[in-house]
Protein backbone atom coordinates (compact mmCIF):
# COMPACT_ATOMS: atom_id res chain seq x y z
CA UNK A 1 0.00 0.00 0.00
CA UNK A 2 1.51 3.57 -1.13
CA UNK A 3 1.04 5.71 1.42
CA UNK A 4 0.68 9.86 1.06
CA UNK A 5 -0.03 12.63 3.52
CA UNK A 6 -1.88 15.29 2.11
CA UNK A 7 -2.35 17.91 5.19
CA UNK A 8 -4.02 16.00 7.61
CA UNK A 9 -5.30 13.31 5.40
CA UNK A 10 -3.54 10.07 4.52
CA UNK A 11 -3.79 8.90 1.50
CA UNK A 12 -3.87 4.58 1.13
CA UNK A 13 -4.45 3.26 -2.17
CA UNK A 14 -8.11 4.12 -2.96
CA UNK A 15 -8.84 5.51 0.67
CA UNK A 16 -8.59 8.57 3.00
CA UNK A 17 -7.77 8.03 6.21
CA UNK A 18 -8.47 11.53 8.35
CA UNK A 19 -7.19 11.72 11.84
CA UNK A 20 -9.40 9.17 13.58
CA UNK A 21 -9.13 7.27 17.32
CA UNK A 22 -8.41 3.88 18.66
CA UNK A 23 -9.43 2.41 21.75
CA UNK A 24 -7.83 -1.16 22.47
CA UNK A 25 -8.92 -3.07 25.52
CA UNK A 26 -6.14 -5.73 27.06
CA UNK A 27 -6.35 -8.99 28.58
CA UNK A 28 -3.93 -11.88 30.05
CA UNK A 29 -0.48 -11.64 30.16
CA UNK A 30 2.49 -9.58 29.48
CA UNK A 31 2.81 -10.89 25.43
CA UNK A 32 -0.09 -9.56 25.06
CA UNK A 33 0.37 -5.96 26.14
CA UNK A 34 3.60 -6.31 24.10
CA UNK A 35 1.24 -7.24 20.86
CA UNK A 36 -0.72 -4.02 21.81
CA UNK A 37 2.11 -1.79 21.45
CA UNK A 38 3.31 -3.13 18.09
CA UNK A 39 -0.60 -2.70 16.65
CA UNK A 40 -1.03 0.97 18.39
CA UNK A 41 2.72 1.91 16.67
CA UNK A 42 1.18 0.16 12.98
CA UNK A 43 -2.10 2.40 13.22
CA UNK A 44 0.07 5.89 13.76
CA UNK A 45 1.06 5.22 10.05
CA UNK A 46 -2.75 5.01 9.07
CA UNK A 47 -3.11 8.41 11.29
CA UNK A 48 -4.61 6.92 14.64
CA UNK A 49 -4.10 8.19 17.99
CA UNK A 50 -4.83 6.33 21.40
CA UNK A 51 -8.09 6.94 22.93
CA UNK A 52 -8.94 6.06 26.59
CA UNK A 53 -12.67 6.88 25.48
CA UNK A 54 -14.84 4.45 23.78
CA UNK A 55 -17.69 7.02 23.17
CA UNK A 56 -14.99 9.13 21.21
CA UNK A 57 -13.08 6.49 19.24
CA UNK A 58 -13.66 5.38 15.41
CA UNK A 59 -11.76 1.93 15.97
CA UNK A 60 -12.66 -0.34 18.91
CA UNK A 61 -9.56 -3.16 19.34
CA UNK A 62 -10.05 -6.24 22.01
CA UNK A 63 -6.53 -8.23 22.26
CA UNK A 64 -7.58 -11.08 24.34
CA UNK A 65 -6.31 -14.13 26.65
CA UNK A 66 -7.41 -17.60 26.44
CA UNK A 67 -5.35 -18.59 29.52
CA UNK A 68 -7.97 -17.58 32.83
CA UNK A 69 -11.75 -17.90 32.62
CA UNK A 70 -12.16 -14.52 34.14
CA UNK A 71 -10.49 -12.76 31.64
CA UNK A 72 -12.58 -14.46 28.68
CA UNK A 73 -15.75 -13.43 30.49
CA UNK A 74 -14.82 -9.94 30.87
CA UNK A 75 -14.00 -9.50 26.84
CA UNK A 76 -17.31 -11.88 26.16
CA UNK A 77 -19.08 -8.86 28.67
CA UNK A 78 -17.29 -5.62 27.52
CA UNK A 79 -17.71 -6.96 23.58
CA UNK A 80 -21.15 -7.48 24.34
CA UNK A 81 -21.27 -3.89 25.94
CA UNK A 82 -20.42 -2.25 22.56
CA UNK A 83 -22.90 -3.06 20.26
CA UNK A 84 -25.07 -0.35 21.29
CA UNK A 85 -21.94 2.13 19.86
CA UNK A 86 -22.75 3.60 16.27
CA UNK A 87 -20.40 4.44 13.66
CA UNK A 88 -17.12 2.44 15.11
CA UNK A 89 -15.09 -0.22 13.29
CA UNK A 90 -14.66 -3.09 15.83
CA UNK A 91 -11.85 -5.83 15.99
CA UNK A 92 -11.15 -8.49 18.33
CA UNK A 93 -7.48 -10.43 18.43
CA UNK A 94 -5.43 -12.54 20.56
CA UNK A 95 -5.62 -15.88 21.93
CA UNK A 96 -9.57 -16.32 21.46
CA UNK A 97 -9.73 -14.85 17.86
CA UNK A 98 -6.79 -17.09 17.11
CA UNK A 99 -8.81 -20.29 18.23
CA UNK A 100 -12.80 -18.82 18.15
CA UNK A 101 -13.13 -16.12 15.07
CA UNK A 102 -15.86 -17.71 13.31
CA UNK A 103 -17.87 -18.54 16.43
CA UNK A 104 -17.03 -14.41 17.51
CA UNK A 105 -18.11 -13.28 14.13
CA UNK A 106 -21.31 -15.68 14.08
CA UNK A 107 -22.27 -14.65 17.21
CA UNK A 108 -21.47 -10.59 17.68
CA UNK A 109 -23.23 -8.93 14.51
CA UNK A 110 -21.59 -5.51 15.81
CA UNK A 111 -18.00 -7.45 14.78
CA UNK A 112 -16.48 -6.21 12.09
CA UNK A 113 -13.19 -8.10 11.73
CA UNK A 114 -11.48 -10.98 14.06
CA UNK A 115 -7.17 -11.95 13.70
CA UNK A 116 -4.92 -13.78 15.19
CA UNK A 117 -1.67 -13.73 17.67
CA UNK A 118 0.56 -14.35 14.18
CA UNK A 119 -1.31 -11.56 12.60
CA UNK A 120 -0.46 -8.88 14.65
CA UNK A 121 1.77 -7.07 12.28
CA UNK A 122 -0.57 -7.04 9.51
CA UNK A 123 -3.37 -4.50 11.53
CA UNK A 124 -2.95 -2.13 9.30
CA UNK A 125 -4.14 -4.24 6.18
CA UNK A 126 -7.04 -5.32 8.36
CA UNK A 127 -8.26 -2.00 9.14
CA UNK A 128 -7.64 -0.71 5.56
CA UNK A 129 -9.81 -3.58 4.23
CA UNK A 130 -12.94 -2.68 7.19
CA UNK A 131 -12.90 0.92 6.13
CA UNK A 132 -13.02 -0.37 2.64
CA UNK A 133 -16.29 -1.94 3.27
CA UNK A 134 -15.07 -5.45 3.63
CA UNK A 135 -16.86 -7.29 6.86
CA UNK A 136 -16.97 -10.37 8.79
CA UNK A 137 -13.68 -11.39 8.23
CA UNK A 138 -11.35 -13.31 10.12
CA UNK A 139 -7.15 -13.53 9.10
CA UNK A 140 -5.88 -16.33 11.53
CA UNK A 141 -3.25 -18.28 9.53
CA UNK A 142 0.13 -19.22 10.61
CA UNK A 143 3.65 -17.35 9.99
CA UNK A 144 5.23 -20.15 7.72
CA UNK A 145 8.53 -18.53 7.69
CA UNK A 146 11.31 -20.58 9.31
CA UNK A 147 13.03 -17.24 9.87
CA UNK A 148 11.40 -14.83 13.10
CA UNK A 149 12.21 -11.31 12.76
CA UNK A 150 10.20 -7.94 14.43
CA UNK A 151 11.30 -5.19 15.39
CA UNK A 152 9.63 -3.77 19.16
CA UNK A 153 7.68 -1.13 18.56
CA UNK A 154 6.43 1.61 21.39
CA UNK A 155 3.93 4.26 21.55
CA UNK A 156 4.60 5.05 25.52
CA UNK A 157 7.16 7.37 27.00
CA UNK A 158 8.70 4.82 30.06
CA UNK A 159 12.30 3.83 30.04
CA UNK A 160 10.38 0.40 30.13
CA UNK A 161 10.52 -2.04 27.33
CA UNK A 162 9.18 -5.78 26.51
CA UNK A 163 11.07 -7.63 23.84
CA UNK A 164 9.86 -10.51 22.73
CA UNK A 165 12.49 -12.74 21.67
CA UNK A 166 10.92 -16.30 21.17
CA UNK A 167 7.16 -17.02 20.38
CA UNK A 168 5.08 -19.88 20.81
CA UNK A 169 5.70 -23.35 22.90
CA UNK A 170 6.59 -26.69 22.41
CA UNK A 171 5.94 -28.51 25.94
CA UNK A 172 1.75 -28.51 25.79
CA UNK A 173 1.14 -28.88 29.37
CA UNK A 174 -2.48 -30.55 29.92
CA UNK A 175 -4.15 -27.34 31.38
CA UNK A 176 -2.69 -25.21 28.56
CA UNK A 177 -4.04 -23.62 25.51
CA UNK A 178 -0.70 -21.27 24.37
CA UNK A 179 0.58 -24.17 21.75
CA UNK A 180 -2.68 -24.10 20.07
CA UNK A 181 -3.41 -20.12 20.38
CA UNK A 182 0.43 -19.27 19.92
CA UNK A 183 1.41 -21.77 17.53
CA UNK A 184 4.83 -24.04 17.94
CA UNK A 185 8.58 -22.84 18.75
CA UNK A 186 10.60 -20.19 16.94
CA UNK A 187 13.15 -17.65 18.23
CA UNK A 188 14.84 -14.32 16.86
CA UNK A 189 18.25 -14.41 16.32
CA UNK A 190 20.43 -13.35 18.66
CA UNK A 191 22.14 -10.47 17.06
CA UNK A 192 18.93 -8.85 15.73
CA UNK A 193 17.44 -8.89 19.26
CA UNK A 194 20.84 -7.30 20.66
CA UNK A 195 20.72 -4.76 17.88
CA UNK A 196 16.61 -4.09 18.72
CA UNK A 197 17.48 -3.28 22.21
CA UNK A 198 20.28 -0.58 21.31
CA UNK A 199 18.14 1.53 19.64
CA UNK A 200 15.91 1.30 21.73
CA UNK A 201 18.16 2.34 24.11
CA UNK A 202 19.97 4.77 22.35
CA UNK A 203 17.13 6.35 20.46
CA UNK A 204 14.15 5.71 22.92
CA UNK A 205 16.07 6.18 26.08
CA UNK A 206 15.17 2.34 27.42
CA UNK A 207 17.10 1.65 30.37
CA UNK A 208 15.00 -1.76 31.37
CA UNK A 209 13.99 -4.92 28.70
CA UNK A 210 11.97 -7.38 29.76
CA UNK A 211 12.32 -10.48 27.45
CA UNK A 212 9.28 -12.22 26.66
CA UNK A 213 8.56 -15.32 25.65
CA UNK A 214 5.80 -18.22 26.61
CA UNK A 215 8.48 -20.24 27.46
CA UNK A 216 11.60 -18.15 27.08
CA UNK A 217 14.30 -20.69 28.49
CA UNK A 218 13.70 -22.47 25.47
CA UNK A 219 15.25 -19.63 23.68
CA UNK A 220 17.92 -20.10 20.63
CA UNK A 221 17.25 -23.71 20.68
CA UNK A 222 16.73 -24.00 16.84
CA UNK A 223 19.59 -21.25 16.33
CA UNK A 224 22.61 -22.84 18.42
CA UNK A 225 21.95 -19.43 20.79
CA UNK A 226 20.70 -19.07 24.38
CA UNK A 227 18.86 -17.36 26.66
CA UNK A 228 22.26 -16.93 28.98
CA UNK A 229 24.18 -16.34 26.16
CA UNK A 230 22.17 -12.95 25.02
CA UNK A 231 21.86 -11.70 28.11
CA UNK A 232 25.42 -11.46 28.06
CA UNK A 233 25.20 -9.87 25.29
CA UNK A 234 23.04 -7.63 26.46
CA UNK A 235 24.43 -6.58 29.59
CA UNK A 236 27.28 -4.82 27.09
CA UNK A 237 25.04 -1.96 26.04
CA UNK A 238 25.69 1.00 27.64
CA UNK A 239 22.59 2.87 29.58
CA UNK A 240 20.48 -0.48 29.48
CA UNK A 241 20.51 -0.93 33.75
CA UNK A 242 18.08 -3.90 34.55
CA UNK A 243 17.15 -7.39 32.12
CA UNK A 244 14.37 -9.20 33.03
CA UNK A 245 12.84 -12.36 31.54
CA UNK A 246 9.34 -14.39 31.95
CA UNK A 247 7.91 -16.79 31.55
CA UNK A 248 10.10 -19.64 32.78
CA UNK A 249 9.90 -22.85 32.11
CA UNK A 250 11.52 -25.36 34.77
CA UNK A 251 12.47 -27.64 32.33
CA UNK A 252 14.75 -25.86 30.49
CA UNK A 253 16.74 -23.74 33.23
CA UNK A 254 20.37 -24.66 32.89
CA UNK A 255 23.32 -24.53 34.72
CA UNK A 256 24.38 -21.98 32.15
CA UNK A 257 21.43 -19.57 32.77
CA UNK A 258 21.95 -20.25 36.60
CA UNK A 259 25.58 -19.02 36.36
CA UNK A 260 24.72 -15.76 34.88
CA UNK A 261 22.30 -15.02 37.55
CA UNK A 262 24.90 -15.05 39.59
CA UNK A 263 27.52 -13.20 36.93
CA UNK A 264 25.71 -10.97 35.38
CA UNK A 265 25.50 -7.16 37.17
CA UNK A 266 22.22 -5.97 35.00
CA UNK A 267 20.23 -8.90 35.26
CA UNK A 268 17.52 -8.59 38.02
CA UNK A 269 17.59 -10.29 41.34
CA UNK A 270 13.90 -11.91 39.85
CA UNK A 271 13.12 -14.76 38.84
CA UNK A 272 9.73 -15.54 38.02
CA UNK A 273 9.45 -19.87 37.90
CA UNK A 274 5.96 -21.04 37.58
CA UNK A 275 5.69 -24.36 39.64
CA UNK A 276 1.80 -24.74 39.39
CA UNK A 277 1.78 -27.65 41.72
CA UNK A 278 3.81 -28.78 44.66
CA UNK A 279 2.38 -32.76 44.14
CA UNK A 280 4.48 -35.16 41.81
CA UNK A 281 1.12 -36.71 40.75
CA UNK A 282 -0.63 -33.40 39.34
CA UNK A 283 2.86 -32.47 37.99
CA UNK A 284 2.76 -35.44 35.98
CA UNK A 285 -0.95 -35.39 35.20
CA UNK A 286 -0.08 -31.97 33.93
CA UNK A 287 2.54 -33.08 31.79
CA UNK A 288 4.86 -30.71 33.22
CA UNK A 289 7.91 -33.03 32.85
CA UNK A 290 9.87 -32.12 36.01
CA UNK A 291 9.49 -33.34 39.71
CA UNK A 292 9.34 -31.28 42.81
CA UNK A 293 12.48 -32.55 43.89
CA UNK A 294 14.28 -31.29 40.81
CA UNK A 295 12.49 -27.70 41.03
CA UNK A 296 13.49 -27.34 44.56
CA UNK A 297 16.99 -28.28 43.58
CA UNK A 298 16.65 -25.32 40.79
CA UNK A 299 15.95 -23.06 43.53
CA UNK A 300 19.11 -24.00 45.94
CA UNK A 301 21.18 -23.74 42.55
CA UNK A 302 20.03 -20.00 41.97
CA UNK A 303 20.29 -18.78 45.57
CA UNK A 304 23.75 -20.37 45.91
CA UNK A 305 24.64 -18.13 42.57
CA UNK A 306 23.21 -15.34 43.44
CA UNK A 307 21.71 -15.05 47.62
CA UNK A 308 19.73 -11.80 46.58
CA UNK A 309 17.84 -13.18 44.22
CA UNK A 310 13.95 -13.59 45.18
CA UNK A 311 11.66 -16.05 43.58
CA UNK A 312 8.13 -16.31 42.68
CA UNK A 313 5.93 -18.40 40.88
CA UNK A 314 2.44 -19.44 39.80
CA UNK A 315 0.25 -22.12 41.19
CA UNK A 316 -3.25 -23.78 40.20
CA UNK A 317 -5.22 -25.27 42.87
CA UNK A 318 -7.67 -27.87 41.96
CA UNK A 319 -6.50 -29.66 39.33
CA UNK A 320 -8.54 -32.05 38.40
CA UNK A 321 -8.79 -34.95 41.03
CA UNK A 322 -6.24 -33.46 43.02
CA UNK A 323 -6.54 -35.22 46.66
CA UNK A 324 -6.39 -34.10 49.67
CA UNK A 325 -2.87 -34.89 50.10
CA UNK A 326 -1.77 -33.93 46.97
CA UNK A 327 -3.05 -30.42 47.96
CA UNK A 328 -1.34 -31.13 51.63
CA UNK A 329 1.94 -31.11 49.01
CA UNK A 330 1.38 -27.90 47.50
CA UNK A 331 1.08 -26.20 51.23
CA UNK A 332 4.30 -28.03 52.13
CA UNK A 333 5.88 -26.97 48.99
CA UNK A 334 5.11 -23.24 50.20
CA UNK A 335 7.36 -23.34 53.14
CA UNK A 336 10.30 -25.60 51.13
CA UNK A 337 10.51 -23.00 48.11
CA UNK A 338 9.76 -19.74 49.99
CA UNK A 339 8.63 -17.38 47.64
CA UNK A 340 8.57 -13.97 47.45
CA UNK A 341 5.04 -13.56 46.16
CA UNK A 342 2.89 -15.97 44.44
CA UNK A 343 0.13 -15.60 41.52
CA UNK A 344 -2.66 -18.49 42.04
CA UNK A 345 -5.53 -19.80 40.64
CA UNK A 346 -8.31 -22.08 40.58
CA UNK A 347 -8.24 -24.59 37.98
CA UNK A 348 -10.64 -23.50 34.98
CA UNK A 349 -10.53 -26.31 31.84
CA UNK A 350 -9.42 -24.99 28.61
CA UNK A 351 -11.84 -26.06 25.01
CA UNK A 352 -9.22 -28.46 23.49
CA UNK A 353 -7.11 -29.16 26.42
CA UNK A 354 -6.08 -32.61 27.95
CA UNK A 355 -7.08 -31.38 31.05
CA UNK A 356 -10.85 -29.87 30.04
CA UNK A 357 -11.23 -34.04 28.60
CA UNK A 358 -10.45 -35.04 32.46
CA UNK A 359 -13.02 -36.71 34.46
CA UNK A 360 -13.21 -34.22 37.97
CA UNK A 361 -14.89 -35.00 41.32
CA UNK A 362 -13.77 -31.77 42.58
CA UNK A 363 -16.32 -28.87 43.57
CA UNK A 364 -16.29 -25.05 42.79
CA UNK A 365 -16.34 -25.25 46.68
CA UNK A 366 -13.49 -27.32 47.25
CA UNK A 367 -11.19 -25.71 44.98
CA UNK A 368 -12.57 -22.05 46.65
CA UNK A 369 -11.25 -23.69 50.24
CA UNK A 370 -7.90 -24.88 48.82
CA UNK A 371 -6.73 -21.49 46.59
CA UNK A 372 -7.87 -19.61 50.27
CA UNK A 373 -6.05 -21.93 52.33
CA UNK A 374 -2.70 -21.72 49.45
CA UNK A 375 -2.91 -17.65 49.45
CA UNK A 376 -3.44 -17.76 53.18
CA UNK A 377 -0.67 -19.37 54.11
CA UNK A 378 1.90 -17.68 51.16
CA UNK A 379 1.08 -14.64 53.00
CA UNK A 380 2.60 -15.42 55.99
CA UNK A 381 5.44 -16.57 54.47
CA UNK A 382 5.59 -12.80 52.24
CA UNK A 383 5.52 -10.90 55.60
CA UNK A 384 7.81 -12.99 57.48
CA UNK A 385 10.54 -12.69 54.57
CA UNK A 386 9.42 -9.07 53.72
CA UNK A 387 10.51 -8.36 57.27
CA UNK A 388 14.39 -8.67 56.34
CA UNK A 389 14.81 -6.19 54.26
CA UNK A 390 14.18 -3.14 56.99
CA UNK A 391 17.09 -0.97 57.22
CA UNK A 392 18.28 -2.21 53.81
CA UNK A 393 18.59 0.82 51.12
CA UNK A 394 17.50 -0.18 48.00
CA UNK A 395 17.31 1.65 44.12
CA UNK A 396 13.80 1.87 42.91
CA UNK A 397 12.92 3.21 39.39
CA UNK A 398 9.93 4.86 40.25
CA UNK A 399 7.05 4.23 38.34
CA UNK A 400 4.12 6.53 39.30
CA UNK A 401 2.02 8.21 42.79
CA UNK A 402 -0.42 7.69 44.54
CA UNK A 403 -2.91 9.58 47.23
CA UNK A 404 -4.39 7.74 50.14
CA UNK A 405 -6.01 9.80 52.82
CA UNK A 406 -4.90 12.71 51.39
CA UNK A 407 -0.90 12.03 51.56
CA UNK A 408 0.72 11.58 48.23
CA UNK A 409 3.09 8.47 47.86
CA UNK A 410 5.40 7.56 45.10
CA UNK A 411 6.27 4.16 44.67
CA UNK A 412 8.57 2.47 42.32
CA UNK A 413 10.14 -1.50 41.73
CA UNK A 414 13.63 -2.76 42.87
CA UNK A 415 15.51 -5.06 41.24
CA UNK A 416 13.45 -7.80 43.17
CA UNK A 417 10.36 -6.96 41.59
CA UNK A 418 9.32 -5.35 44.52
CA UNK A 419 6.56 -2.27 44.76
CA UNK A 420 8.13 -0.11 48.01
CA UNK A 421 6.31 3.44 48.52
CA UNK A 422 8.02 6.26 49.78
CA UNK A 423 6.81 10.35 50.47
CA UNK A 424 8.10 13.16 48.51
CA UNK A 425 10.49 15.38 50.00
CA UNK A 426 7.78 18.55 48.96
CA UNK A 427 4.67 18.30 47.28
CA UNK A 428 6.04 19.42 44.09
CA UNK A 429 8.44 17.23 43.86
CA UNK A 430 8.14 15.01 40.45
CA UNK A 431 10.16 11.68 40.49
CA UNK A 432 8.34 10.15 37.61
CA UNK A 433 10.74 7.94 36.07
CA UNK A 434 13.63 9.18 38.26
CA UNK A 435 15.99 6.12 39.76
CA UNK A 436 16.26 6.81 43.40
CA UNK A 437 17.89 5.52 46.50
CA UNK A 438 15.16 4.71 49.27
CA UNK A 439 15.78 3.28 52.78
CA UNK A 440 12.88 0.77 54.15
CA UNK A 441 11.74 1.74 57.20
CA UNK A 442 8.40 -1.13 57.51
CA UNK A 443 7.66 -4.26 55.66
CA UNK A 444 4.05 -6.48 55.46
CA UNK A 445 3.51 -8.89 53.26
CA UNK A 446 1.72 -6.78 50.53
CA UNK A 447 3.71 -3.44 51.29
CA UNK A 448 6.73 -1.71 51.90
CA UNK A 449 7.19 1.48 53.30
CA UNK A 450 10.69 4.04 52.81
CA UNK A 451 11.91 6.67 53.31
CA UNK A 452 14.15 8.98 50.33
CA UNK A 453 17.49 8.84 50.94
CA UNK A 454 18.90 10.25 47.10
CA UNK A 455 17.15 11.04 43.64
CA UNK A 456 19.73 10.14 40.98
CA UNK A 457 17.00 11.51 38.26
CA UNK A 458 16.34 9.78 35.06
CA UNK A 459 19.82 8.74 35.33
CA UNK A 460 21.56 6.71 37.27
CA UNK A 461 25.03 7.87 38.95
CA UNK A 462 27.12 6.29 41.73
CA UNK A 463 25.47 5.36 44.92
CA UNK A 464 25.77 7.47 47.81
Amino acid sequence: MQEQEISSILRVGDLDFPKRKVWMKTYGCQMNYHDTERVLSHLKELNFEKTESQEEADLLLFNTCAIRDLANQKFYSHLGNTKKLRDVKIGVGGCIAQTDSKELLDKYKHLNFAFGTDAIDNIKEMVYRAYMGDDKFAVTSWDKSENYSIETKMTHGSPQAFVNIIKGCDKFCSYCIVPFTRGREKSRRQQEIVDDVKKLVEYSGIQEVTLLGQNVNSYGKDNNESLASLILDLEKINGLEIIRYTTSHPYDVSDELIAVHGSSKKLANHLHLPVQSGSNTVLQRMLRQYSVEHYLGLLEKLRKANPEIVISTDIIAGFPNETQEEHEDTLKLLDLAQYDFIYSYNFSARPGTKAARMQDILTDEIRGRRLREIQAKQLLIQEKMRKNIVGKTIRLLVEGKSSFKGETKWKGRSSCFRIIHFKPENNEANYQWHWVDVKVISATALSCQAELLFDHGHKISPIQ
